[in-house]
């Protein structure tokens, strides 16, 4: 499966069909700045990808993430991104206190197709659509 370190994804979805994607830091020194992807991130030794995504939503956005449903893996480049989805028909953005990133914003497909992604977060996102709805 490749010798990078797995990562894990979320996939928030609100009570209007759309998904919460982050807006990267807009630093020189990180992949991909200043474009928008899911929350998420590495998954660290002895962690479950579940345990993974339940800590890296807890630390970059304040929401305590519960039963979390597995939609599927990705790979980008020698990369296993393990893609997890929740429904939250309360969750609004003034929910969130955003810890990584400049922000986190609710997106429809139509939307997403016409953002700047990181890595293959635009290829995730529309999948998910073409699966879910």
């Amino acid at each position: 499966m490749g010798n990078k370190q797995p990562q894990c994804g979320l996939i928030l979805e609100n009570r209007e069909g759309k998904v919460l994607l982050q807006l990267r830091d807009n630093r020189p020194d990180i992949l991909f700045p200043n474009l928008w992807g899911t929350f998420g991130g590495e998954i660290e030794d002895g962690e479950t990808p579940e345990m993974a995504i339940t800590r890296e939503i807890r630390e970059e956005t304040g929401y305590e993430l519960h039963d979390p449903e597995y939609v599927d893996n990705f790979l980008y480049e020698s990369r296993v991104i393990h893609i997890y989805r929740k429904i939250d028909h309360t969750i609004t953005p003034e929910d969130l206190a955003i810890h990584e990133g400049q922000k986190g914003m609710f997106f429809s497909l139509e939307e997403v197709k016409n953002l700047g992604c990181a890595a293959n977060s635009k290829e995730i996102v529309i999948a998910y659509f073409q699966k879910f709805h």
